[in-house]
């Protein structure tokens, strides 16, 4: 049985174009630091990092890696505090980061959470079995009638390390679909901003096609796995329970999922926590399998390009949770980084990009959000070029500049008045 993978997730919108650098901000230090699991080594990406007693946070990209930027005047004894799903939180002074630097972060180890469950609760003994029973819950857990969503949405593309080229932030309304039928969400853009970084040394524009739209395509109780069905699922990938992990008080099942077969094309590995009592899918963590098909992986994304440029993909990261309130789960956040490199035939020289996408649920309200066709988001639009429409200087109040390294959640408690006061 091979089936093609109908890939649903960020394409990117690659064009011959250009860049730049920023300047150094004064009054501001940037802690680096490399976060892994301290049993094996690997390392834990979208872990939470913050300064103790503020509101400065981040999370680590995909590599584990993060950058906190504080006052230069942080006293060396004050906390940052790290934090991962299944993991110990562990604390660790500013004073312990002196001498980091981007090319030799400060390596922090979590150790993981063990957890004894009463053998009579568990409700299976493999993990194949606990991803079924969860598939079969999906009407017991999620919404069977539409949803009105408020959220927070952001993107990012950055080249090397440091230049971000384009920064695009907006409110958007969304039409969540009910998880039982076939009908697709609906997205509207209600306030939006953005900039663009690009000079005439830069030999290569990056656009980013679909982003908003990518956001809800890859909610993976609506839309699993790209698309698959449950059988699908079961022939194609091969799940593993590995344990369990604590988060917001629940418990939850860690069920590791990876390819079977080579040559069913390329497909996904990551862990999925299930809730031990709903059986709820609560968040799950994935990845592109690209090993070695690091070129093939970048045709996935790259849908427009110069015939003389080659393009790779190293990765293709992607975490999407779900929030519980009064027995229903809802999609709650999302996040996607993927990163390619790009060079022309015949050339050594290259170019590193980073696209990152996310997105947080700031509420939500039965009975779903009326958006009209014409105002609809398409998954062809380049919100870089919609951007303008919906600026509104007013409503972003003193938040007036874009802060790309602020964590989602600090920059939606600087505009959460501007949505609290919205009518409705």
């Amino acid at each position: 049985m091979k089936t093609g993978i109908k890939h649903l997730f960020a394409s990117l919108f690659a064009l011959l174009i250009a860049l730049t650098a920023s300047g150094q901000e004064t009054g501001i230090i940037t802690l680096h630091g490399h976060i892994i699991d301290s049993s094996t080594s690997e390392s834990l990406f979208f872990s939470s990092v913050s300064l103790s007693g503020s509101r400065i946070s981040n999370v680590s990209n995909s590599d584990g890696v993060f950058s906190l930027k504080i006052p230069e005047d942080t006293p060396g004894d004050a906390e940052i505090i790290i934090s991962h799903l299944g993991f110990m939180t562990r604390s660790v002074k500013v004073s312990a980061f002196a001498g980091s630097t981007q090319n030799r972060p400060l390596e922090i180890s979590l150790a993981p959470m063990s957890l004894q469950l009463d053998p009579a609760r568990v409700r299976a003994i493999d993990g194949l079995s606990i991803f079924r029973s969860a598939w079969s819950k999906i009407a017991d857990n999620y919404p069977t009638e539409r949803v009105g969503m408020t959220a927070f949405y952001r993107e990012m593309i950055k080249k090397g390390n440091a230049k971000y080229l384009v920064l695009n932030e907006a409110v958007i309304d969304i039409d969540k679909a009910s998880y039982t039928g076939f009908s697709t969400d609906r997205v509207g853009i209600y306030k939006g901003r953005g900039s663009l970084n690009y000079d005439s040394t830069d030999t290569l524009f990056v656009k980013l096609q679909g982003g908003i739209s990518t956001a809800l395509e890859i909610d993976m109780v609506k839309n699993p796995f790209a698309g698959l069905t449950l059988d699908e699922c079961i022939y194609m990938l091969e799940f593993t329970l590995t344990g369990t992990a604590v988060y917001d008080d629940m418990t939850f099942y860690a069920i590791d999922f990876k390819p079977r077969h080579r040559d069913d094309g390329i497909l996904y590995k990551g862990t999925v926590y299930i809730e031990t009592e709903s059986l709820a899918i609560g968040r799950v963590e994935f990845s592109l399998d690209i090993d070695d098909r690091a070129e093939e992986a970048a045709r996935i994304f790259i849908i427009k390009h110069s015939p003389d440029m080659r393009f790779l993909m190293n990765r293709a990261d992607y975490v999407v949770s779900y929030r519980c309130v009064e027995g229903k789960w809802y999609y709650d956040y999302c996040r996607v980084d993927l990163n390619f490199t790009a060079r022309k035939l015949r050339s050594l020289f290259r170019n590193s990009f980073t696209v990152t996408e996310e997105m947080a649920v700031t509420d939500h309200r039965e009975g779903g959000i009326a958006i009209a066709q014409a105002d609809r988001v398409k998954f062809r639009d380049i919100l870089s070029e919609q951007v303008s429409d919906f600026t509104d200087d007013n409503f972003w109040e003193d938040y007036n500049i874009i802060e790309p390294d602020q964590a989602i959640d600090v920059v939606i408690r600087r505009i959460i008045r501007q949505l609290n006061r919205r009518n409705r």
